[in-house]
């Protein structure tokens, strides 16, 4: 009878173990272990790998583990499915290995998604579940390090494609997964693969990859490029923003190759190139055009130049290039300075091209405005502008040169997009919020050349806070890193009649951006998308009385966690007076906030501020999220069962 009650109570602790401990357990990412052994088949002409990362986010995904309905990763997915059904061709397999891993996003039973690898037959039923790797972080080396691996040794080929589909921040990294945890920042949403890691990956193994497909935006980065030499032959990628129709590239692609396997790399790329152009299997949307915005086919293996013929060492151009733009901050600082931000503010393109926190600007637009500006040099005039045209010559669209073939859709939009994006901020502070710490300064571009040395060099650090001299005073207000769905708003009103003004975003998000509420006139705000650092700028003019000193005005914060992603989580809000770009006054608050939570303070124009309180949220409000509240509801009922179980048991001693 005893051993028969304590069967029971250990059977009710297991089920109640099984339900609470993967609820609160944290994601942990290891690197990847192929459990399932299969007998490698014999050498073909083609291996071609699909890294799908649906587990991915859109505008439609603000917070919480669910991303099921994001449209990049039901592109990605129906792009998959129809690749199989209708696209590739019957007896394909003979000459032509499709291995695919697939990320998918948030179901009911897999809250961190799952990553299956698929080789792929003729029709949906008929594909391979090679192995089911459940929750898997695409943004790893490793990952995608034994995906090529497992690739190579049990599906060996003459030439090896592969193709990574999902988001894309040019040098900043691609393949952004949701659910895994970020390398650096304890509150960001998701990892993903720096180009380091790229590098990494394809270095592991040998021979690298003969065409490289990025379909994702600002893949046409010359970082990129640079980094990836000797690991890649050929890349076929986009230098801006792309429409989610990139997404389905796939689908021409292996259409052609499932047809004709015997191509060779370049024209493999060729095809890719043309096809972006003009998809045949893409899907038509209302109101959007088809096509690429731009499409760039790249040869790395001419970055050094072409042997045997005039074509210059493109790297070592642009390394001596590089050198001389630096070269002119030995003469004077300040001037060099002045010439260079100018040449940066008349740099501008499209929200559609290069969104604003991006940095980028294209590499001959950028060659083209230095040329423009060449009588304003104080260093070898004649010397520069002949480095730069070399320069401008070697990343013109040339059959057997770097830039195989460039295109466009040939909008006034695109006149300045030529096939490379670069790094250039128009801030250091920018430059700064938007990277991985001590990123861009790791990169092979940076340790080659001195582009590096030279932004730092036109927005050097300042020692004291620099700010823009068109707003002689103004309020700061700061949100240090936190959750990235926490959100920042001012509020600031006279009259009880009407709505306040707000400065904040609204929550109405499009393809490219957040919608940002600016109702104070001449107020900035600033969001990396990164970290959840934020920063609201007002200035003095647009919210200050004349007789402020006698009358001061009052204008309110609101940190607002009502659809945060974590649960709790500190905040630490700065505050400054600036005037003539010097601090009047400066303090710091620090607090802790829930899920759900809003947190609130005043701030006066005599530079004074309430503590930061919690709002009380209106009724209806539920607390947490029910991730937390089914958990702890098992757990409560288990021990009343067992405490039931314990009593009656005592009664029938």
């Amino acid at each position: 009878m005893l051993k028969k009650r304590t069967f029971v109570k250990i059977f009710v602790l297991i089920i109640t173990l099984s339900i609470i401990v993967p609820q609160f357990s944290e994601y942990v990412v290891s690197k990847v272990e192929i459990k399932k052994a299969i007998e490698p088949e014999a050498v073909k002409e083609w291996t071609f790998m699909l890294y799908l990362a649906a587990d991915t986010r859109d505008h439609l995904v603000t917070s919480s583990l669910n991303n099921t309905y994001n449209s990049i990763g039901e592109a990605i997915e129906m792009c998959f499915y129809q690749v199989s059904n209708y696209d590739v061709d019957v007896g394909f397999e003979t000459n032509l290995n499709i291995i695919a891993l697939v990320d998918h996003p948030y179901d009911a039973t897999h809250h961190y998604g799952y990553a299956e690898i698929i080789q792929v037959k003729v029709g949906w039923e008929a594909n391979i579940i090679l192995d089911d790797l459940g929750a898997t972080n695409m943004g790893s080396r490793y990952t995608l390090s034994d995906f090529i691996d497992y690739c190579k040794t049990n599906f060996p080929a003459n030439n090896y494609a592969l193709m990574l589909s999902d988001h894309g921040r040019g040098y900043a990294g691609l393949i952004y997964d949701y659910h895994a945890s970020h390398p650096s920042y304890e509150y960001a949403l998701g990892d993903c693969l720096t180009l380091i890691e790229l590098k990494d990956a394809l270095s592991d193994n040998q021979g690298g990859i003969d065409v490289l497909f990025l379909n994702t935006c600002l893949g046409g980065s010359f970082e990129l490029m640079w980094q990836l030499y000797g690991y890649a032959n050929y890349i076929v990628a986009g230098e801006t923003i792309q429409v989610g129709t990139v997404l389905f590239h796939p689908r021409d692609i292996l259409y052609a190759l499932s047809r004709d396997p015997f191509m060779t790399p370049l024209e493999l790329a060729q095809l890719a190139f043309d096809a972006g152009q003009d998809p045949q299997l893409c899907p038509s949307y209302p109101y959007n055009d088809e096509r690429w915005q731009c499409i760039g086919l790249y040869d790395l293996s001419k970055l050094p130049g072409v042997f045997g013929t005039p074509v210059y060492n493109l790297a070592e151009v642009f390394e001596d290039f590089t050198g001389l733009l630096l070269n002119e901050f030995t003469f004077n600082e300040t001037e060099a300075q002045l010439m260079f931000r100018t040449i940066r503010v008349e740099m501008d393109y499209h929200t559609t091209l290069f969104s604003s926190n991006s940095m980028m600007v294209d590499l001959m637009h950028f060659a083209e405005k230095v040329i423009e500006h060449i009588s304003e040099f104080q260093g070898n005039q004649v010397m520069i502008a002949s480095y730069t045209n070399t320069l401008i010559d070697l990343i013109t669209p040339t059959p057997g040169q770097f830039l195989v073939d460039h295109w466009t859709r040939g909008a006034t939009i695109h006149e300045n997009i030529n096939g490379f994006s670069i790094c250039f901020p128009n801030t250091r502070d920018k430059y700064d919020q938007y990277l991985y710490k001590n990123f861009y300064e790791d990169l092979d571009i940076s340790i080659d050349s001195d582009w590096e040395e030279f932004i730092f060099a036109t927005y050097p650090d300042p020692l004291e806070p620099f700010w823009d001299i068109h707003i002689p005073e103004f309020w700061e207000i700061n949100l240090l890193p936190i959750d990235p769905t926490v959100d920042l708003h001012i509020f600031f009103g006279t009259d009880p009649y009407e709505e306040p003004l707000h400065v904040g975003p609204t929550g109405l998000i499009n393809d490219y951006s957040m919608d940002v509420d600016l109702g104070i006139e001449g107020a900035e705000y600033i969001d990396d998308f990164l970290t959840g650092a934020k920063t609201i700028i007002i200035p003095a003019t647009s919210i200050m009385q004349t007789n402020r000193d006698i009358t001061p005005v009052n204008f309110q914060v609101v940190v607002n966690a009502t659809s945060a992603a974590s649960a709790s989580m500190d905040v630490n809000l700065n505050v400054r007076h600036v005037k003539d770009n010097e601090i009047l006054w400066e303090d710091t608050q620090e607090s802790s906030i829930e899920v759900g939570q809003d947190l609130t303070c005043d701030i006066s124009t005599d530079d004074e501020w309430t503590d930061l309180e919690d709002v009380p949220k209106p009724n209806g409000f539920i607390g947490p999220e029910k991730n937390f509240l089914e958990p702890a509801i098992v757990f409560s009922f288990s021990i009343i069962i067992l405490v039931i179980f314990s009593r009656k048991s005592k009664r029938q001693k």
